[in-house]
């Protein structure tokens, strides 16, 4: 597919506003003339191109962003700096938004047709969960510490045994998991109203469900389902979902796979094409869509010499390898793009910012040779 419609326009439109995006060494009260002051009708003519591109049919670059929850210190803080070509946005860091990043989702959907997406992870819930279960038992265990069992008579003695029996403190109850997710979900969703997201990333690898035995299975089949199912309703018709993790582990019938518009394998340590393919089919099975893959890598942390994520072989980066995977030809399934953690280290390129991403979204979706 094509990049942009309007060749002519996108390089005119770059020409004149390479200087609205720059990689600064530290802040510098400077401004730039845009496009957008200095050419408004050819700003708007390129803005009308990149939305055409968002409604065709092409490989999607979906963008992971570590949003500061104060006000953007640099140009690489800011969201409407990502490149125009890039399909939707999530934000890691989804509340207490600062106003500039309110501002810009509110912008880049409006010119672009960009949509910000929220995170939201039942593993992550579940963790939570675990941790309170622990604190809980601690706690009990210090009040049981803490009774003077000498001085009590053997019929106080047993009562007070058998309250600390029946004290529900660091139980594992799925009823009462069922009521904790429920409300978890809830507050995310309040969330996503609160600051106008466009839809939800929802996380998700689970359990293998061959693993467990029928009624293992049931049971994890209503815990999962207390955290899908309040997602689809809050979903509707109109709001956007994407699954990222193993979908081979959901047995919720909640209809959240059917629902995703992708499915994000991610293989942020994976450094190799294969590697990607073999990622991929391990997570299907029979009710996995296989035609919503697109495959998970991170930029790369240049601030941390030990950092290997988002390395690979042949001398590139995961992101550029990831979109020549994205483009080589699968028999069992279909490849509908990447996405990118951690996007904003890429700004941070002497030659271009955002060159890798920027190179990526080439690969998959050549400008027409005229």
């Amino acid at each position: 597919m094509k990049v942009i419609k309007y060749i002519a326009i996108a390089a005119a439109a770059l020409a004149i506003a390479g200087c609205s995006k720059w990689t600064e060494q530290e802040p510098v009260e400077v401004i730039y003339p845009t496009l957008k002051d200095k050419n408004p009708e050819l700003y708007a003519q390129y803005m009308e191109s990149i939305r055409e591109y968002r409604a065709s049919e092409h490989q999607v670059l979906i963008a992971k962003f570590d949003n500061k929850q104060t006000a953007p210190a640099g140009r690489a803080d800011h969201i409407d700096c990502l490149p125009d070509s890039v399909d939707f946005v999530i934000l890691n860091n989804p509340d207490n938004l600062s106003d500039a990043i309110i501002a810009e989702m509110k912008a880049i959907k409006e010119e672009k047709e960009v949509n910000t997406l929220m995170q939201t992870s039942y593993d992550a819930l579940v963790k939570t969960w675990n941790a309170l279960l622990a604190d809980e038992k601690d706690a009990k265990q210090a009040d049981y510490d803490a009774v003077d069992w000498e001085s009590l008579s053997e019929e106080e003695a047993a009562a007070k045994q058998e309250a600390f029996a029946q004290d529900p403190r660091g139980v594992d109850d799925t009823d009462r998991f069922v009521a904790w997710m429920g409300e978890q979900v809830k507050a995310v969703l309040a969330v996503a109203d609160k600051y106008g997201y466009a839809g939800l990333n929802v996380q998700f690898n689970g359990q293998n469900p061959a693993s467990l035995w029928e009624d293992q299975k049931a049971v994890y089949k209503q815990r999962s389902d207390a955290f899908f199912q309040p997602v689809m309703e809050w979903a509707g018709d109109s709001r956007i979902l994407l699954f990222e993790g193993n979908p081979k582990n959901v047995v919720s019938d909640s209809g959240i796979l059917d629902k995703a518009l992708y499915i994000i394998i991610p293989c942020l340590s994976e450094q190799t094409v294969t590697g990607f393919n073999y990622a991929v089919n391990m997570t299907i099975a029979t009710g996995v869509p296989t035609d919503k893959f697109v495959i998970g890598v991170t930029a790369i942390d240049v601030t941390d010499e030990a950092a290997t994520d988002g390395t690979f072989s042949g001398n590139i980066t995961a992101i550029v390898g990831a979109a020549r995977w994205a483009v080589a030809p699968a028999e069992n399934f279909s490849k509908k793009g990447i996405c990118v953690d951690h996007a904003q280290f890429d700004y941070y390129n002497i030659q271009h910012v955002y060159s890798e991403i920027g190179q990526a979204i080439s690969i998959m979706n050549p400008s027409p040779v005229k």
